[in-house]
């Protein structure tokens, strides 16, 4: 029984892939700074995304390396998966939460610094995981983008 459902999802599966089209990173329109401590950071980064295929896909909890105005930022996270609708180009927001145990002392008032700053230039580094059902893919992304800073009071 248990080879019958493996079978039929295989089936599933492979018919629903047909022609595979780009997805498109159209940039991050903003980020919003939510909260900044000794301990990490939260922020919010607005990102255009345009998917052009017939299904929808979800991006997944990612973590990459950060660099903010050339700063090792430390390590950053998703906090949750968001769901790309198919056939669509909108904005996406997505929370990151931010790690700083993994930087210098001396590299910390730096990065605090940064809060007032009207635009950061932002590094991403790592791998975005996205999928949809059981069926998930990891892609290397390695970014760097100036993007208006707002700071949520």
């Amino acid at each position: 029984m248990k080879k019958y459902i493996f079978l039929f999802l295989c089936s599933l599966l492979l018919s629903s892939c047909g022609e595979f089209k780009e997805v498109t990173f159209n940039g991050i329109e903003s980020v919003k700074l939510i909260k900044v401590s000794q301990q990490g950071a939260e922020a919010e980064m607005v990102v255009k995304i345009k998917n052009p295929n017939k299904s929808a896909f979800t991006i997944y909890k990612s973590a990459f390396d950060v660099t903010l105005n050339g700063i090792t930022g430390g390590k950053a996270h998703l906090s949750e998966n968001v769901k790309i609708k198919a056939n669509s180009e909108q904005t996406y927001t997505f929370t990151i939460k931010s790690d700083f145990s993994s930087i210098s002392l001396g590299d910390l008032p730096k990065l605090m610094s940064l809060a007032k700053s009207k635009n950061i230039k932002i590094g991403l580094k790592g791998d975005l995981k996205v999928g949809k059902f059981l069926v998930k893919k990891s892609y290397p992304v390695e970014m760097s983008e100036s993007v208006p800073l707002g700071l949520n009071q």
